[in-house]
Order: C-alpha cells, then sequence, then structure tokens
C-alpha cells in the first residue's frame, strides 16, 4: 500500500504543532486555544511544519526508508531537532 505523503504530513505537522503550542503558548495546558490569535500563528506554524515535513517525506520515500523509520523521525526526531534549534 502506498503512503500518502500529503495525509501523512498534514497529520504529523498537527501532532508536532499541538505538542509545541502546548508548551510555549499554553505553559503546559490547552488554554492558549481560546485566543483567536494563537490559532492565526497555529496555522502558520502548521504550514510552514506541513512543508517541511512533505519535502522530507518525499525524500525518504526517494531513499526507499520504510514507514516505520518515517514515523519515527517525524514524530520524534523531527520535533526534538526543532526544540534544540529553538533552545540554541
Amino acid at each position: 500500500m502506498k503512503l500518502n505523503l500529503p495525509l501523512f504530513s498534514a497529520l504529523n505537522s498537527f501532532i508536532v504543532a499541538q505538542f509545541l503550542f502546548f508548551i510555549d503558548e499554553g505553559y503546559y495546558n490547552f488554554r492558549w486555544m481560546k485566543d483567536i490569535g494563537n490559532w492565526m500563528v497555529f496555522v502558520v506554524y502548521f504550514f510552514v511544519l506541513f512543508g517541511m515535513l512533505l519535502l522530507l517525506n518525499s525524500l525518504l520515500e526517494k531513499i526507499k526508508v520504510s514507514r516505520l523509520y518515517q514515523t519515527i523521525i517525524n514524530l520524534i526526531v523531527f520535533p526534538g531537532f526543532l526544540i534544540f534549534m529553538r533552545c540554541i
């Protein structure tokens, strides 16, 4: 079965963006969801992450990385890299 890259990337982008907003904007809660301004920033984060993950997943597909490793890279390595870059 072929992996649907846009859907896979969109789902992972949503999960990663939710996590980043949970720890950054919401101070470890989801109260940030009550403010429309935070949602506008969330949409920007989502589309930037979506583009990055779509490109990353396209490259991983070309070098024939398994779906399990793609999922691990998308949900663990990629967010870890983003958090590391934010701390620098």
